[in-house]
């Protein structure tokens, strides 16, 4: 099975990005990593083994235009499934392996893993504190979609770039809206570097002087609540769903 691993990325320091793909290219299952640059490349990725697709611009939307145009792109050349790591992320070494496993298990087109907590230099913050349900939300970076459910692929830049802050959760609530078939591994294969003070918070550590807050959540939220209940039906259920009755 031919899989895709999508990368946008911004800004991110050289060694971040770095160790970003080599988790890919430990991937016990090999994948055809797109690292796709949302307006600031950085030249040497393209002496890497990847795919360097480079937009001239930023888009402002937590990479979501970056995401759909690497998702779209590796569709394009005939892959499988495609899963997504953003670029301050790593996988364990067989996420994208115990994914596909999954799939072929289940037959689930939707398949989806655990994460791990890491502090801003690495070091696990919450071990397998996010394992999640495959129910109430799943982190994109613990995504993997099949082929025939890519329909959903081109909703990262369906919703209004504000929302880029819970795209993720959108996308989960379209998954789950169009009924398409997931599965859950219920393991922390992927490992997340948080940059929210509430996870440092909850830990009873200091945040990092830069760590974000909830408030970009909670806009954004706000958006979503305020967006005419057309275009929300759009972006869950398709075209279709969102007609009104002839």
């Amino acid at each position: 099975m031919r899989v895709a691993v999508i990368t946008p990325y911004y800004r991110e320091p050289l060694d971040v990005l770095r160790a970003c793909h080599e988790s890919v290219a430990r991937q016990t299952h090999p994948c055809r990593h797109y690292m796709v640059a949302d307006g600031y490349p950085v030249p040497v990725i393209s002496t890497w083994p990847v795919e360097h697709l480079q937009l001239p611009r930023p888009h402002n939307d937590v990479g979501n235009a970056a995401r759909c145009i690497g998702a779209m792109a590796a569709a394009g050349d005939g892959v499988d499934a495609v899963a997504f790591l953003d670029a301050d992320n790593w996988y364990h070494d067989d996420h994208v392996g115990s994914l596909v496993a999954l799939h072929q298990r289940t037959g689930a087109l939707v398949c989806t893993s655990g994460r791990n907590i890491h502090r801003a230099d690495g070091s696990v913050l919450i071990a397998g504190g996010e394992a999640g349900d495959g129910e109430t939300h799943t982190d994109t970076s613990c995504l993997w979609i099949h082929r025939r459910a890519f329909e959903v692929l081109s909703l990262w830049t369906a919703m209004p770039p504000a929302l880029g802050a819970i795209g993720d959760r959108v996308i989960w609530a379209a998954i789950m809206a169009r009924k398409i078939p997931r599965a859950h591994s219920g393991r922390s294969t992927m490992a997340y570097r948080s940059q929210y003070a509430a996870h440092y918070i909850t830990c009873g550590e200091t945040p990092p002087e830069n760590a974000k807050t909830s408030e970009s959540l909670i806009s954004a939220f706000r958006l979503w609540e305020e967006l005419p209940a057309a275009t929300k039906t759009l972006i869950l259920r398709g075209y279709e769903a969102s007609q009104p009755p002839a």
